[in-house]
């Protein structure tokens, strides 16, 4: 158990460095953010059944920036105007941060620097084209590190996929002291 958790530390540790030669923020809301997430790779995370990307992320979230992210939601996230009239916003939902109420939008998978909140659509269930329904946090270099659904539960960083992507969110600073 030991040796497991030197040789994630040192990972960790490595990722760290290296995200920091490419596409990394300085701003101190990233650090926490990425600093907080990068011990799960490789992680299980079961949590409840359902909205296990929000949950995984809102706590690694909570980890970095604090209580108030427990609760923190947009009541106007982007994909509001796809949403059904008897669709509800809750805090578990993936598009519930998804809003330049919290900070800057990042519309290029390019753009992304670690520590940024990334955004997927039509990544399951019967939503509207363009629905917002996956989160997970840019590692850098065009990966994110997330709580997949489809692989009983193991946080992972992969690659992110154009095809669903939607967009980012660069935290305002202020959120996270």
């Amino acid at each position: 158990m030991a040796l497991k958790f030197v040789l994630l530390s040192v990972i960790t540790s490595s990722l760290i460095a290296c995200s920091a030669t490419d596409n990394t923020s300085n701003n101190n809301a990233a650090d926490k953010i990425i600093e907080a997430a990068l011990p799960w790779n490789e992680q299980g995370y079961e949590i409840g059944k359902a909205e296990q990307c929000m949950n995984w992320t809102r706590e690694v979230l909570v980890a970095a920036c604090g209580a108030k992210f427990e609760l923190l939601e947009s009541q106007n996230p982007w994909d509001k105007h796809l949403l059904g009239k008897d669709d509800v916003l809750l805090p578990e939902h993936a598009d519930s941060l998804a809003s330049e109420e919290f900070g800057q939008k990042i519309e290029r998978i390019a753009s992304l620097q670690a520590g940024d909140l990334v955004f997927f659509k039509n990544t399951y269930g019967n939503w509207a084209e363009g629905v917002i329904t996956h989160v997970g946090i840019a590692t850098g270099n065009g990966e994110y590190i997330h709580r997949m659904t489809s692989n009983k539960g193991v946080v992972k960083i992969q690659k992110i996929d154009p095809s669903e992507f939607d967009a980012g969110l660069r935290l305002n600073d202020e959120l996270c002291r």
